[in-house]
């Protein structure tokens, strides 16, 4: 996996950093540094401005994971194509920042291939599942051994004989009341906002919506999307609903 790193010697920063010898100013605090990180763009940031935008992407979980690349930053000017593509850079961070770096890198990884993320403390076991069934096993001795809903992320009952989940249920008695109610007043735009719990459409992280836009950034995994379509975000969702 791309985004875990084993141990490697800090003097491989080296080919990464580069020596400010033209004095370009960095295009966070426009003072020039000696020792600067050069994206594909041109734009130099100095260490200690990088050390700082890292944490604080970190902290939003606004890096990119990219399948080729893996969990990754680019300019701060927000240039396209300019993800860095050696990963040790994240390494300026301070320890446990960086351990943090590489949980959110795996995490992102496995939600990239369709995964799920055992939803039991401390586990957070990763799984990536060709079947489509909802009852879902976290195997030992790798995760917990819980078994647990692939949709509500709800432990499963014990009964083997249970082949549904009973959010399932709840799914499509709100489908029911939500036909109800369409053929008593009729369909209305808005309508599926007056919803305030849906699960985001990558982690199924339970969100609530008490106001604001319909551009959701989910704080499990990152995804920034549609309230109305659920679905990713994008520049049609505020032309086509966003009222």
């Amino acid at each position: 996996m791309a985004c875990q790193i084993s141990s490697t010697p800090d003097v491989y920063l080296s080919s990464i950093i580069k020596d400010n010898k033209d004095e370009h100013e960095c295009c966070i605090c426009l003072y020039d540094k000696n020792l600067t990180i050069v994206f594909n763009c041109n734009h130099h940031v100095c260490l200690s401005c990088f050390k700082q935008y890292a944490i604080t992407k970190l902290n939003s979980r606004q890096f990119k994971y990219d399948p080729n690349i893996g969990y990754s930053l680019g300019c701060p000017c927000g240039c396209s194509n300019t993800l860095l593509h050696e990963l040790h850079i994240f390494r300026l961070m301070d320890k446990s920042n960086y351990e943090r770096y590489k949980t959110f890198g795996a995490e992102e990884y496995v939600f990239y291939h369709q995964g799920v993320i055992c939803p039991i403390p401390s586990c957070g076991c990763g799984l990536i599942l060709d079947e489509s069934n909802l009852k879902i096993l976290c195997p030992l001795p790798i995760g917990c051994g819980k078994t647990f809903c692939r949709s509500c992320k709800a432990l499963w009952k014990d009964d083997d004989t249970i082949r549904t989940c009973p959010c399932q249920d709840d799914r499509r008695n709100d489908n029911q009341a939500f036909s109800f109610w369409k053929q008593l007043f009729g369909h209305r735009h808005e309508s599926s906002s007056l919803v305030m719990f849906k699960k985001c459409p990558r982690c199924s992280t339970n969100t609530e919506k008490d106001g604001g836009c319909n551009a959701i950034s989910c704080t499990q995994c990152g995804m920034t999307w549609c309230w109305i379509c659920e679905m990713e975000f994008r520049t049609d969702c505020i032309q086509s609903h966003w009222f």
